[in-house]
């Protein structure tokens, strides 16, 4: 048990420190992913307080712009009047890397960028595999400081950018990144702060650069540290896993306050929803495609997307899933599988059920806590799935052990209750009253055939009789109960009792009384049928599973009765009612002794006896004719 016991620590042991390699096999993160998904939804939405605004290109705008893209001089309009109302920061969700096709809304725009002083302007990198070359000259004036521990993951650095045009990068107070970290199942999970363009420069992400705009401060006072924070002013923002931060996400699209941008065209908008809020400008119509994938939204708008690192950033918190929370999943990792292994070999069966599946759906409750009210992200799969693995393994365990456990108790005590006691100490049918046929076998002649032989030939003697006891019970569905010296209680109808347990309990003893003799070993045998109970009997230490009752007791003594009376066979008037059909052929050669006094009880029961023991071979093949006699039109009647 112990030595057990210190194989599953140790094996759990191992795949806690396994866990951050397990946790990043696609289809494990994919299950993970999906149990994010579950979290938000029973989280539910929630509104963000965080001061952010969306001036949706919405299918309106499009519309009334006459198609898509609408045109930069009307964004440049709608930059003028955002920043007269006093946005503290407009970042645009637009990428400009292409000349307009008039170029004085181009001119126009940049003017309109130079004049707010405080507009952001989007860069996106392409991951390709293709070598990485120098930055554009664009950027030189726009990195930040990186840092990088030793062994820390290095932020992804794109094979190409895609910049804005050189005359608006020029104008906009600063260029950020829009790349996005995507899940397994390509839904959108969060960003890097930065990407990398040399060894110690990278570009800030535009979400970023819109969270230190808010707070009055610039690329100069942002710097990354891998793999553990970002530094934003004199506050240090914590990193999770792969130095990357995990988007909090408020709900579907629509739980900004918008405005669209032909309302704000027209100046039709509350200044409220403007002034000293950060503004993002993207598109949401249908036309631009624009969309990612969250668990609150299917096709959630790039620029929502963007608006919530941004509100996450300034207050709202992204989810916690960094070392801190690694050190955690492992130790539920090992505790969840230690302890659902253990649960699972507790007995009985039913108790190992319900403890089994306690460590796994303790640990889903704190998850689902930690999430709600912490804003905490833990591994929910693997630490489960090593609680499935304990149990399963406890089970197969179980299961192996259990068999061989039967095999060995099947050598000592009856099948039925082998399979039963080695799952259990205390099986189902212990105390309960069944319904049973017992019979009880006594050799004839067996002290006067030991007084002459030797003993290992009465041991050779009381095998063969046990093992022809044993193979005819089996025959009829029954079982040897216990042996004693040359002779055994047979049981028929438990634990499991039959309508035919009677019939069956008759033709098992008419063909032993034959077979016996045939084989020089003469038995005696008392049948009885009635209620039985299933007793656990013994000391303190030693116990045996037997049956009591007065049928047992009046089994014995019919066999007491067959010896008075020089037969064979003393079947009990109960057996015969219990089995009337059997009873016509298998009470051949027997004799109805109605009112039979039985030493030891007051009131004389009916019984039936016979044969002889040397008589037992020539009355079974009279039973043999009287069974076919039994279908003939003038069927013969048992003796009365």
């Amino acid at each position: 048990m112990r030595g057990r016991a210190v194989l599953a620590a140790v094996a759990f042991l191992l795949l806690a420190l396994a866990y951050p390699a397990v946790r990043e096999v696609p289809r494990v993160a994919g299950l993970e992913s999906d149990t994010l998904t579950w979290r938000y939804g029973l989280r539910g939405p929630r509104l963000p307080e965080a001061p952010v605004t969306i001036v949706a290109i919405d299918d309106a705008t499009v519309a009334a712009a006459g198609g898509w893209p609408v045109p930069r001089d009307r964004l440049g309009t709608a930059n003028r009047r955002l920043s007269q109302a006093g946005a503290a920061v407009i970042a645009v969700d637009l990428l400009m890397a292409e000349p307009a096709r008039d170029p004085a809304a181009d001119a126009a725009l940049a003017d309109a960028l130079r004049a707010s002083g405080r507009t952001l302007l989007p860069v996106a990198g392409t991951l390709d595999g293709a070598a990485a070359g120098p930055p554009p000259a664009d950027l030189a004036g726009h990195t930040v400081p990186l840092r990088r521990a030793a062994g820390a993951s290095a932020p992804p650095r794109p094979d190409a950018l895609l910049t804005p045009i050189r005359m608006l990068a020029k104008a906009a107070a600063g260029l950020g990144h829009v790349n996005v970290a995507l899940g397994p199942d390509g839904g959108l999970t969060g960003m890097h702060p930065a990407i990398r363009l040399s060894d110690d420069g990278a570009l800030p992400g535009l979400a970023l650069l819109a969270a230190a705009g808010y707070h009055g401060l610039d690329r100069r006072d942002l710097a990354v540290d891998l793999p553990t924070a970002v530094r934003l002013g004199a506050r240090r923002i914590p990193l999770g896993p792969r130095g990357r931060w995990t988007a909090n996400f408020y709900g579907p699209g629509g739980s900004f306050p918008t405005l669209p941008l032909i309302d704000v065209l027209r100046g039709a908008f509350n200044l409220a929803d403007v002034r000293g809020r950060v503004i993002w400008l993207g598109a949401t119509a249908t036309s631009a495609g624009d969309t990612f994938v969250t668990p609150f939204d299917p096709a959630m708008p790039g620029v929502e997307a963007f608006a919530t690192i941004t509100a996450n950033l300034l207050g709202g918190g992204f989810l916690a899933h960094g070392p801190g929370t690694t050190l955690a999943e492992m130790a539920a990792v090992f505790a969840v599988g230690l302890l659902s292994w253990h649960a699972a070999r507790l007995r009985p069966a039913r108790l190992a059920v319900i403890a089994a599946v306690l460590p796994a759906a303790a640990w889903v409750a704190v998850t689902l806590a930690a999430f709600s009210l912490g804003q905490v992200w833990l591994n929910l799969t693997v630490p489960v799935a090593a609680g499935g693995l304990g149990a399963a393994a406890a089970v197969s365990g179980r299961l192996v052990l259990g068999d061989a456990q039967r095999r060995r108790l099947a050598h000592y005590v009856p099948q039925p209750l082998a399979e039963a006691l080695a799952n259990t100490d205390r099986p189902a049918f212990e105390g309960q009253v069944l319904p049973a046929a017992v019979m009880f076998v006594d050799m004839v002649g067996f002290t006067a055939r030991s007084e002459t032989a030797s003993p290992g030939d009465t041991v050779a003697t009381m095998r063969r009789l046990h093992a022809e006891l044993e193979d005819g019970a089996a025959r009829h569905g029954g079982y040897v109960d216990n042996f004693a010296g040359d002779g055994a209680m047979l049981v028929f109808g438990v634990p499991r009792p039959r309508p035919d347990d009677a019939a069956r309990a008759l033709a098992c003893a008419r063909e032993l009384l034959a077979r016996m003799a045939q084989l020089d070993l003469p038995v005696r045998i008392g049948l009885q049928f009635g209620p039985v109970q299933v007793a656990r009997l013994g000391g303190r230490q030693q116990h045996q599973l037997t049956l009591a009752g007065d049928t047992v007791n009046l089994a014995s003594r019919l066999m007491a009765v067959a010896k008075e009376r020089g037969v064979g066979l003393a079947v009990a008037g109960a057996v015969v009612a219990q089995a009337p059909e059997a009873a016509r052929a298998h009470l051949a050669g027997l004799v109805h002794c109605p009112a039979t006094a039985i030493r030891g009880r007051q009131a004389p029961i009916d019984v039936w006896l016979g044969p002889a023991p040397a008589d037992a071979a020539q009355a079974e093949k009279a039973a043999g004719a009287a069974e076919g006699a039994d279908h003939a039109p003038d069927g013969g009647r048992p003796p009365r």
